[in-house]
């Protein structure tokens, strides 16, 4: 069985890239802003990733990483970000919020897959590094 990653962005073309391109490895579950997440979130089990841009419609700029990586529930689910933002903003948010790795759009799919397998295989996974901004 493939383990799941949840994608949230608001970006209809991202969303459909990142599900064909991680549908391979994984079992891709996409959400466009942040209440459909929480919505699937309660519904389903936890995902094995999280991949997330912070820009959402319905909730402020990185609302939802904090949410996510200060939550007891949450915080050990591995996530990347993904974000248009400032590359400096980025590293500095997700130091802050101990994200695993970040890419700075437009980014390579496949480099993200990478990360995700090296992530979900690792056994410090939620571990509190921040591997790289790309």
């Amino acid at each position: 069985m493939k383990r799941k990653v949840l994608v949230i962005t608001a970006s209809k073309s991202i969303r459909f890239l990142l599900h064909t391109v991680l549908n391979d490895q994984f079992s891709a579950i996409t959400a466009s802003e942040a209440g459909d997440a929480m919505y699937w979130l309660t519904q389903s089990e936890l995902p094995a990733a999280i991949v997330v841009d912070p820009e959402l419609p319905d909730i402020n700029t990185w609302e939802i990483v904090e949410y996510f990586k200060t939550s007891e529930l949450y915080k050990n689910i591995p996530m990347v970000v993904i974000s248009s933002l400032e590359e400096e903003e980025i590293a500095t948010v997700c130091t802050r919020y101990s994200v695993e790795a970040a890419f700075h759009k437009p980014f390579n799919p496949v480099d993200l897959t990478k990360t995700l397998e090296a992530l979900i295989k690792s056994p410090v996974a939620g571990s509190k590094k921040l591997l790289k901004v790309v």
